[in-house]
Protein backbone atom coordinates (compact mmCIF):
# COMPACT_ATOMS: atom_id res chain seq x y z
CA UNK A 1 0.00 0.00 0.00
CA UNK A 2 1.76 3.30 -0.76
CA UNK A 3 0.03 6.59 -1.20
CA UNK A 4 0.57 10.45 -0.26
CA UNK A 5 -1.39 12.17 2.83
CA UNK A 6 -0.40 13.89 5.56
CA UNK A 7 0.06 13.35 9.30
CA UNK A 8 -2.39 15.64 11.31
CA UNK A 9 -1.51 16.52 14.59
CA UNK A 10 -3.97 17.78 17.08
CA UNK A 11 -3.73 19.94 20.21
CA UNK A 12 -2.25 23.86 20.63
CA UNK A 13 0.56 23.17 18.18
CA UNK A 14 -1.65 21.60 15.70
CA UNK A 15 -0.21 21.42 12.38
CA UNK A 16 -0.48 19.39 9.24
CA UNK A 17 2.76 17.66 7.61
CA UNK A 18 2.69 16.00 4.00
CA UNK A 19 3.80 12.73 4.09
CA UNK A 20 4.37 9.33 2.47
CA UNK A 21 3.38 5.55 3.51
CA UNK A 22 5.06 2.64 2.07
CA UNK A 23 3.31 -0.47 3.65
CA UNK A 24 2.98 -4.11 3.59
CA UNK A 25 -0.07 -5.42 4.17
CA UNK A 26 -1.90 -8.37 2.74
CA UNK A 27 -1.78 -8.18 -1.06
CA UNK A 28 -6.29 -8.39 -1.21
CA UNK A 29 -6.32 -5.96 1.17
CA UNK A 30 -3.96 -3.41 -0.18
CA UNK A 31 -5.87 -3.66 -3.40
CA UNK A 32 -8.86 -2.44 -1.34
CA UNK A 33 -7.79 0.06 -0.08
CA UNK A 34 -8.04 3.61 -1.19
CA UNK A 35 -8.85 6.24 1.72
CA UNK A 36 -6.61 5.17 4.80
CA UNK A 37 -5.58 6.68 8.08
CA UNK A 38 -3.09 5.23 10.39
CA UNK A 39 -2.41 5.54 14.13
CA UNK A 40 0.76 4.55 14.76
CA UNK A 41 0.57 5.80 18.32
CA UNK A 42 -2.22 5.69 19.94
CA UNK A 43 -4.15 3.24 22.38
CA UNK A 44 -7.46 4.36 22.47
CA UNK A 45 -9.80 7.36 20.64
CA UNK A 46 -8.79 9.80 23.48
CA UNK A 47 -5.00 9.32 22.65
CA UNK A 48 -5.20 10.50 19.05
CA UNK A 49 -2.48 12.70 18.89
CA UNK A 50 -1.08 12.09 15.13
CA UNK A 51 -2.91 10.83 12.45
CA UNK A 52 -1.61 10.08 9.16
CA UNK A 53 -4.29 10.07 6.78
CA UNK A 54 -3.58 9.21 3.02
CA UNK A 55 -4.99 8.18 -0.13
CA UNK A 56 -3.36 5.11 -2.55
CA UNK A 57 -1.68 5.91 -5.47
CA UNK A 58 -1.97 10.19 -5.04
CA UNK A 59 1.21 12.29 -5.01
CA UNK A 60 1.95 14.58 -2.62
CA UNK A 61 0.88 17.42 -4.54
CA UNK A 62 -2.95 15.69 -5.53
CA UNK A 63 -2.94 14.99 -1.75
CA UNK A 64 -2.30 18.78 -0.90
CA UNK A 65 -4.68 20.59 -3.24
CA UNK A 66 -7.22 17.83 -2.69
CA UNK A 67 -7.51 17.23 1.45
CA UNK A 68 -4.60 19.16 3.33
CA UNK A 69 -5.20 22.92 2.51
CA UNK A 70 -9.16 22.13 2.78
CA UNK A 71 -8.17 20.84 6.43
CA UNK A 72 -5.71 23.60 7.13
CA UNK A 73 -8.77 26.48 5.48
CA UNK A 74 -11.36 24.54 7.70
CA UNK A 75 -9.45 24.52 11.42
CA UNK A 76 -10.97 22.30 13.60
CA UNK A 77 -12.23 19.12 12.56
CA UNK A 78 -13.52 15.91 14.21
CA UNK A 79 -12.32 12.84 13.35
CA UNK A 80 -15.40 12.22 11.13
CA UNK A 81 -14.81 15.24 9.21
CA UNK A 82 -11.19 14.25 8.71
CA UNK A 83 -11.93 10.84 7.62
CA UNK A 84 -14.79 12.22 5.70
CA UNK A 85 -12.68 14.46 3.81
CA UNK A 86 -10.22 11.80 2.86
CA UNK A 87 -12.87 9.35 1.07
CA UNK A 88 -14.70 12.23 -0.47
CA UNK A 89 -11.37 13.53 -1.91
CA UNK A 90 -10.68 9.77 -2.87
CA UNK A 91 -13.99 9.09 -3.94
CA UNK A 92 -13.91 6.18 -2.09
CA UNK A 93 -17.09 4.72 -0.44
CA UNK A 94 -14.71 3.61 2.81
CA UNK A 95 -11.99 4.85 5.18
CA UNK A 96 -9.48 2.31 6.14
CA UNK A 97 -8.44 2.49 9.42
CA UNK A 98 -5.14 0.87 11.21
CA UNK A 99 -5.40 1.40 14.83
CA UNK A 100 -5.01 -0.19 18.24
CA UNK A 101 -8.34 1.46 18.78
CA UNK A 102 -11.58 1.52 17.25
CA UNK A 103 -13.89 4.90 16.96
CA UNK A 104 -16.86 5.33 19.01
CA UNK A 105 -20.27 4.95 17.49
CA UNK A 106 -20.91 8.59 16.92
CA UNK A 107 -18.06 8.74 14.75
CA UNK A 108 -19.65 6.01 12.79
CA UNK A 109 -22.65 6.99 12.55
CA UNK A 110 -21.80 10.75 11.55
CA UNK A 111 -19.22 9.08 8.43
CA UNK A 112 -22.63 6.71 8.08
CA UNK A 113 -24.74 9.69 7.13
CA UNK A 114 -22.42 11.10 4.72
CA UNK A 115 -22.48 7.84 3.37
CA UNK A 116 -18.95 6.52 3.86
CA UNK A 117 -18.41 3.41 5.55
CA UNK A 118 -15.34 2.93 8.43
CA UNK A 119 -13.33 -0.41 8.03
CA UNK A 120 -11.54 -1.06 11.01
CA UNK A 121 -8.04 -2.73 11.43
CA UNK A 122 -5.67 -3.41 14.36
CA UNK A 123 -2.47 -2.06 13.55
CA UNK A 124 -0.54 -5.37 12.93
CA UNK A 125 -2.33 -5.27 9.93
CA UNK A 126 0.06 -3.53 8.92
CA UNK A 127 3.18 -5.67 8.34
CA UNK A 128 5.77 -3.09 7.92
CA UNK A 129 5.80 0.38 7.24
CA UNK A 130 8.28 3.36 6.31
CA UNK A 131 6.43 6.68 6.37
CA UNK A 132 9.05 9.75 5.06
CA UNK A 133 7.65 13.51 6.23
CA UNK A 134 9.61 16.29 5.45
CA UNK A 135 13.33 15.53 6.56
CA UNK A 136 11.94 12.58 9.04
CA UNK A 137 12.23 8.90 7.93
CA UNK A 138 11.18 6.25 9.91
CA UNK A 139 10.38 2.47 10.12
CA UNK A 140 7.55 0.41 11.72
CA UNK A 141 7.56 -3.37 12.00
CA UNK A 142 4.70 -4.92 13.64
CA UNK A 143 5.53 -6.90 16.76
CA UNK A 144 3.65 -10.41 17.31
CA UNK A 145 2.97 -11.27 20.77
CA UNK A 146 4.00 -14.66 21.34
Amino acid sequence: MIGAGAILESGEAAKVTPAMLHARVDPALAKSVRAAAVDFEGSSPESLRRLLVLVAGWNAGQFRSAVSDKLIERGTCSLADVLSMVAAAAEAPEVHLFAHWLPDDATYQALAERGIGLVAYPLEAIESAAVVAGQRHTRWKAVRAA
